[in-house]
């Protein structure tokens, strides 16, 4: 691989992500008023999250990259190593996956919630540590945000819940 040091920016990733993402939530949900606004503010959502996960994308190679031992590019202690503010962070950046996924599956339960929001975390997480070996992109995952971010789908999803449950009585009044 060439030695260089360049960056994806975030715009021209997100622009395109999101115009596809509502184009296909509107095609999926249009005649489902309901299930509607709900995935338009996840097709929103979703690029949200690529963007602060995963953009702006750093690509170093050669004499640029990091020289760490690829083993040696994720944080794999839990708690320990934990820093409050990411912690704190990684929750309420879930917590709204946690609030729309109710809302655009019939049957959802909070293991459901939680193991989805576990995926998201798994998923977002093995992009950097895949990114950071291969391009040394400088994001480290961390076994502390699936802790959070699992944690920030189910605390979501029982506010989801509890605004349900408020919301209920007074609209069908």
């Amino acid at each position: 691989m060439p030695e260089m040091q360049t960056e994806i920016p975030a715009l021209p990733v997100l622009v395109p992500l999101t115009a596809v993402l509502l184009l296909a939530a509107w095609l999926r949900f249009r005649g489902d008023r309901p299930r509607l606004l709900p995935a338009l503010a996840g097709a929103l959502y979703l690029p949200a999250v690529v963007g602060v996960t995963l953009l702006p994308l750093q690509i170093a190679t050669g004499i640029y990259a990091n020289q760490v031992a690829w083993y040696q590019k994720a944080s794999y202690l839990p708690i320990i190593t934990i820093d409050p503010l990411t912690f704190v962070l990684n929750i309420v950046m879930v917590m709204p996956f946690g609030f729309l996924l109710p809302m655009l599956r019939r049957q959802t339960s909070i293991a459901t919630v939680a193991w989805a929001s576990l995926a998201l975390s798994a998923t977002i997480e093995l992009t950097q540590f895949a990114a950071n070996v291969l391009v040394s992109s400088g994001r480290t995952p961390d076994v502390n945000d699936l802790i959070a971010n699992t944690l920030g789908g189910v605390l979501g999803f029982l506010v989801w819940r509890a605004t349900r449950r408020v919301l209920e009585p007074a609209l069908s009044a």
